[in-house]
């Protein structure tokens, strides 16, 4: 059996760079041995909090210090790590930490108040509050620096929760050896390597950002700056003071870097790596950044949060095949396939397939979905794209109603059922607008019962009260009846269509 657990990343290159810069962190810096010993104390004191081997384990935290120390811990004490977003309301922590029988929750004091509400119905046992550097000082004070090791039989790093079709969370169970796996891959394809001072500015308890940012660059030997935001200004910053060369971003973040003058001031004149993913990259955006920085080096990721980091389009092909996804990275099975297994010819549409020791385990408490993604040990994406005689892989679509806006995932479903809900609501469809900012735009089609009267304004307040922020539609149309297929289902591609020409 594989024992090696994620955080011997971190204990790897704590033993071969002790002394070199490994984070910056809530305006602190520390050197490998400094983080490794911080972990191993963190580990400590959740031990003695009671978390045993195999407990789950939630993280809700901002992009901080506090949070990649608690990501190793958690790691390092055998427990499994359930990170979630710290903008999901109390309906959606409620479903989700009672499916992933979090028993600990690690956040800021802020949502230890709304969770002690929801602690006996959802079986919490203990809440441990970071809020900031001080209160992570605290909470590791006397506690041993001496690595903890967990038992042999640890095998389960992770549950990263996504939806399906239903819109209904889904919680992907990944283990330490396909988080090790990918890693590996993701360092040769991606170039990241012991020179790398990655700034990462998309949220470390996203899937990409934990593997592409928290656990590559450590991996590597590399600095993993963490700004206090995504703006240009923290960026420029991480350049100017930290010497950042290679920034992790979606696309929204981009386009904010590329119209601010000066932080295009300052990367005109530097050789830098960016990885952009999350979201389609809009063609004219690409042109735009290679056009305003000449020496940047771009780099285009495609994965999904079941099998993270499948594919590259590295620099030296990104410029001639821009709209492209790319290609498999090293040592990954990515094929394009139809409905029976069989590729795809060139140019055909498929859904694309990846087997390997990177995919999930399974979508916890939920057999029949597993039964429905992993067929013969292969994961179905759900992703719709073609292939080229090069191996060359261009999405055209998902095959679920996914929208990713500004990096973020969405679910149509889960956003249609908040807003059916509402009386006075017959019918109603959600789906994502082309947005030059947003990559996709959250935008509803909605159909009133006969006599209702009910403004977009008062739908996009029942979504806010149900649902994180970023999920509330940006735009709301009124329209007497939705485009369906015999079968009855809705043709969104069609309201795209007749709503993009207003």
């Amino acid at each position: 059996m594989f024992c090696m657990t994620v955080d011997g990343f971190l204990s790897a290159s704590a033993l071969r760079w002790p002394s070199k810069l490994a984070v910056v962190a809530s305006g602190r810096s520390l050197s490998y041995a400094q983080l490794d010993a911080d972990v191993s104390r963190f580990a400590r004191a959740l031990v003695v909090r009671g978390v045993q081997p195999g407990d789950r384990v939630s993280v809700i935290l901002p992009n901080s210090l506090e949070m990649v120390v608690a990501f190793y811990a958690i790691s390092r004490c055998g427990a499994v790590l359930v990170p979630l977003n710290p903008a999901y309301t109390d309906h959606e922590l409620t479903y989700i930490l009672g499916d992933a029988g979090a028993s600990v929750v690690i956040c800021r004091r802020s949502h230890t108040g709304r969770l002690h509400a929801l602690k006996a119905s959802i079986g919490l046992r203990e809440f441990v509050e970071i809020d900031d550097i001080e209160a992570l000082s605290g909470f590791i004070s006397g506690q041993e620096s001496r690595p903890v090791k967990p038992p042999e039989d640890v095998t389960t790093h992770s549950i990263l929760y996504t939806s399906g079709t239903t819109g209904r969370p889904k919680g992907a169970v990944m283990s330490h050896w396909s988080r090790i796996y990918n890693s590996l891959t993701c360092q040769i394809g991606y170039e990241i390597d012991s020179d790398t001072r990655m700034n990462c500015a998309p949220p470390l308890f996203h899937s990409g950002a934990m593997l592409l940012a928290m656990i590559n660059v450590i991996a590597a030997g590399g600095a993993l700056l963490v700004p206090t935001d995504a703006g240009p200004d923290s960026t420029r910053r991480a350049m100017e003071e930290h010497g950042a060369n290679y920034l992790l971003a979606v696309p929204t973040i981009i386009r904010r870097l590329v119209d601010d003058a000066a932080f295009s001031a300052v990367a005109r004149s530097r050789s830098f790596s960016l990885m952009h993913g999350g979201a389609g990259m809009p063609i004219a955006l690409a042109e735009q950044f290679m056009q305003d920085w000449p020496q940047c080096r771009p780099f285009h990721a495609y994965g999904a949060t079941e099998s993270p980091q499948l594919t590259v389009l590295p620099p030296d092909e990104y410029g001639s095949n821009l709209g492209a996804t790319g290609r498999a990275l090293p040592g990954m099975d990515v094929r394009v396939c139809r409905q029976d297994g069989s590729p795809v010819a060139p140019g055909e549409l498929g859904e694309i397939v990846t087997s390997g020791p990177h995919i999930l385990d399974r979508y916890l408490n939920q057999p029949e979905a597993t039964a429905q993604r992993i067929r013969e040990g292969a994961f179905w994406t759900g992703d719709i794209a073609t292939t080229d005689e090069r191996g060359l892989v261009t999405i055209s679509g998902r095959s679920s109603d996914l929208i990713i806006s500004g990096g973020l995932n969405v679910y149509a479903r889960e956003v249609e059922d908040v807003l059916h809900a509402v009386p006075g609501v017959a019918h109603a469809a959600v789906f994502g607008m082309p947005d030059p900012e947003w990559g996709e735009a959250v935008s509803a089609a909605v159909v009133l019962k006969a006599g209702a009267k009910l403004s977009a304004d008062a739908l996009i307040e029942a979504c806010r009260q149900r649902l994180a922020s970023y999920k509330k539609p940006r735009h709301i149309w009124f329209v007497e009846g939705l485009p369906l297929t015999p079968a009855g289902k809705v043709q969104k591609f069609k309201l795209v269509e007749q709503f993009s020409k207003k």
